[in-house]
C-alpha cells in the first residue's frame, strides 16, 4: 500500500476518533440540556465516520492534496454536504412512509 495513502488513512481514523471523543465528552458534560433532544445527537458517531470517509477519499482522489486551495476544498465540502442532505432527507421520508404504511 502507498505510504501516503496509509498515513492519510491512519491520521483520518485518529482524528475522527478524537472528534467522537470530544463530542461524547461534551454531550456527557451537558447531558441535562441534551437529554430532551437526544434523538438529534444519536447520529453524531456515524456522521463523523462519514466525514472520515469523505476526507480520506478526497485526499486519495487528489493525490494527497486539497483540491484548489480553500475555495476548491469548500466547494467539495458544500457539494458533498448538499448531496448527503438530500439522500438523508429522502431516506428518512421513505422510511417514515414505509413504516407508517406497514403499521396500518
Amino acid at each position: 500500500m502507498d505510504q501516503d495513502v496509509l498515513k492519510t488513512n491512519l491520521l483520518s481514523i485518529a482524528v475522527a476518533g478524537l472528534l467522537m471523543l470530544l463530542a461524547g465528552t461534551l454531550l456527557y458534560l451537558f447531558r441535562d440540556q441534551v437529554s430532551d433532544n437526544v434523538r438529534f445527537y444519536m447520529p453524531i458517531p456515524p456522521l463523523i465516520v462519514a466525514a472520515y470517509i469523505f476526507v480520506f477519499n478526497m485526499y486519495n482522489y487528489y493525490d494527497g492534496n486539497v483540491p484548489g486551495g480553500v475555495w476548491g476544498t469548500s466547494k467539495e465540502i458544500i457539494y458533498s454536504t448538499a448531496i448527503s442532505a438530500v439522500v438523508f432527507g429522502t431516506s428518512t421520508l421513505l422510511l417514515i412512509a414505509i413504516i407508517h404504511f406497514l403499521k396500518r
